[in-house]
């Protein structure tokens, strides 16, 4: 029921070309896989130049921003100068263009003291994520009910825990075998979306991603 890591990048890609941005790229050289997806799976997206001294050319990524459209950089680097670098230069950039920081896949380094939380809700860093992140009276409702029994907040595995088994219990009540209902519309628990198709190796997997990002009053919402 996981969604996998090829099926997140997808989500967002999906995401972004819906909103019809303009798409770049900063891949450091040490990610050369990840460039090779992008440009086999994503032609539209325009690679960040590098330097003579191994670093992020500024100019390059200046000078691919357009002034019509959302200007999303994709974010490929554990470098934390160069991480520091591209996110210096969009916060220039913000004053005449639009402009919006993006993972493909989780990036430690900006949990570090290195990196300013602020200039991140800035950016609105945005990615995306197996859980919701909501803020819901379906969420309050659960967590409260589940401390009272158990007497200790849920974690990730027993919210999903709970998602999974009860969207299972809502597929099997329509009167359909499980396989039937995968085909039906996307459904969307307590903090889990549960969208299935058929794999190539003839079972199911799930592809319900949701889009995040930081806001600029420190909460993570759900990307519209």
């Amino acid at each position: 029921s996981i969604p996998s890591s090829e099926n997140l990048k997808e989500a967002m890609f999906d995401f972004m070309q819906k909103k019809e941005g303009n798409m770049l790229a900063v891949v450091d050289r040490k990610r050369e896989s990840i460039r090779q997806y992008i440009q086999n799976q994503y032609k539209e997206v325009r690679f960040v130049a590098w330097n003579e001294k191994g670093s992020l050319s500024v100019e390059s990524l200046q000078s691919l921003l357009v002034k019509d459209k959302m200007n999303y950089v994709i974010l490929e680097t554990t470098n934390t100068g160069i991480i520091k670098l591209t996110m210096q230069t969009m916060l220039l950039a913000m004053n005449n263009y639009r402009v919006q920081l993006v993972l493909l896949e989780p990036n430690e380094t900006l949990e570090t003291d290195e990196i300013n939380f602020e200039n991140l809700t800035k950016l609105k860093l945005m990615y995306p994520s197996i859980t919701g992140e909501k803020d819901t009276y379906e969420v309050q409702f659960f967590e409260k009910e589940f401390r009272k029994t158990n007497k200790i907040a849920p974690n990730f595995y027993a919210t999903r825990g709970f998602d999974l088994t009860f969207d299972t219990l809502m597929r099997l009540s329509q009167g359909k075998n499980y396989q039937e209902t995968t085909d039906a519309v996307a459904t969307e628990q307590v903090n889990n979306r549960f969208e299935y198709y058929k794999n190539e190796r003839g079972g199911y997997d799930n592809k319900g991603v949701d889009i995040l990002y930081y806001d600029t009053d420190l909460k993570i919402k759900q990307a519209k």
